[in-house]
């Protein structure tokens, strides 16, 4: 499995498939006459996972038409396809964020610069109230008054009207920031947290160590199979519908992410053994008692199992060490026949 689209990428193919690739992968960048740099690799090693459909077909067109992949044409399918526009959109954001911040400091500046003028002229027509000597330079400095009051109370409303704007094109902001950052955190495919956004739940969790928390690790059993079988769209329908169950079960309380290829986690707060284990039997039977075909003719698929592994929060855990000890709990549910509950 090649990178979940997140900003920054992450990788998750195990060392035997990543060394396949790689051994694809040089082949192909010498032919280009591209360097091996990081952006050149990344590009070749998307496109022989074959995860990356987007990115295959743009270059598929290109290799049909007999037209070489420079360095200059990997870049861009870098950034269109691996990077998906991040950057960009995170430097529109902050860019959109601080033209607001100059624009409203630059109204406050003219508005500090306009009250000073009127402070001076009133101060000067405080000075003619001292020392008028008739009615009519009486009538004239107090009319100079009326006039630099109301250009600062046009001044306030000014800048109160600006200083609003600016509030909510600073709120819409915020909401795109929030956007960018659910995007980078979300497994495209899944709906899911991706494996970067993981590593930092699970860092948070050993590092804070205030609460109990369950890991479930789900394998979907004899998945390559069902690829080899009906492709690797069906695969990754079934991979969706997978996900719309976790997510139907876990709502807002607890965490539900794609470790990597078939396999999910969930993070469940404040479970114990036989409450998480209750729950990891829950979407297991959702699963294997749905049947599920294909759209396009009705062809049956079947019945789609998952095996489970789980582990416990402790003091001192890593986030490597909870994985582990899942995976090991993991273990003894494929090797006991698949479709079944273990805890570590």
């Amino acid at each position: 499995m090649s990178a979940n689209k997140s900003f920054p990428p992450v990788y998750t193919d195990p060392a035997q498939q990543a060394s396949e690739n790689l051994r694809q992968v040089i082949p192909l960048v010498n032919k280009h006459r591209t360097p091996i740099n990081p952006v050149n690799y990344a590009v070749w090693y998307e496109y022989v996972s074959g995860d990356n459909q987007k990115l295959n077909n743009e270059i598929d067109n290109l290799l049909n038409n007999n037209q070489l992949v420079s360095s200059k044409i990997t870049q861009s399918l870098y950034e269109k396809y691996v990077l998906q526009g991040m950057p960009e959109r995170l430097e529109k954001a902050n860019s959109g964020l601080s033209l607001v911040v100059d624009n409203t400091l630059n109204n406050i500046n003219r508005v500090e610069s306009s009250t000073n003028d009127s402070i001076a002229d009133l101060t000067n027509s405080q000075s003619t109230l001292d020392n008028y000597s008739d009615i009519d330079e009486l009538k004239v400095t107090v009319k100079d008054i009326l006039n630099n009051t109301q250009t600062l109370l046009s001044n306030s409303h000014t800048l109160k009207q600006n200083l609003e704007q600016s509030s909510q094109e600073i709120e819409q902001l915020k909401q795109e920031l929030a956007a960018v950052k659910e995007i980078a955190q979300t497994d495209a495919l899944t709906g899911l947290l991706n494996r970067g956004a993981l590593d930092k739940e699970l860092s948070t969790l050993c590092q804070q160590a205030i609460r109990k928390a369950a890991i479930l690790l789900f394998d979907l059993d004899h998945f390559k199979q069902v690829n080899d079988t009906f492709g690797h769209i069906i695969g990754d329908k079934i991979l969706q519908f997978f996900s719309s169950i976790l997510k139907s079960e876990v709502g807002d309380e607890h965490i539900a992410a794609r470790f990597g290829g078939e396999e999910m986690v969930l993070i469940l707060f404040d479970a114990s053994q036989q409450e998480a284990t209750e729950f990891a039997n829950t979407i297991r039977t959702k699963l294997v008692e749905s049947k599920l075909q294909q759209t396009k003719d009705g062809q049956q698929i079947g019945s789609i199992s998952v095996s489970v592994g789980i582990s416990f929060f402790q003091i001192g855990d890593t986030p490597t060490s909870l994985i582990d000890r899942a995976d090991q709990a993991l273990y003894k549910s494929k090797e006991n026949g698949r479709n079944q509950v273990h805890v570590n």
